[in-house]
């Protein structure tokens, strides 16, 4: 699976725009403009990154997300 990181194609794969705004905490209308906006805020994106390190069966995760700064989001993956 080609993994592209776009914030559609993240937003896709959580199951779509509802799925993300649950996930998130968001309003379905901030997702859909993050769509419009090819941008997902950090800091929501740190919530999202684990389900969709789930969903994609770790083929894109936290370490890929958030390649410098995971060991200080998640100290835990170290272990990993």
């Amino acid at each position: 699976m080609a993994i592209k990181e776009t914030p559609s194609e993240i937003i896709d794969l959580l199951g779509g725009t509802a799925q993300a705004a649950r996930l998130s905490g968001s309003a379905w209308s901030t997702v859909s403009d993050w769509r419009h906006m090819e941008s997902i805020p950090p800091f929501k994106l740190v919530l999202l990154a684990y389900p969709l390190e789930v969903t994609t069966k770790g083929v894109l995760g936290r370490k890929q997300l958030f390649p410098k700064t995971w060991p200080q989001i998640w100290p835990e993956l170290e272990k990993k």
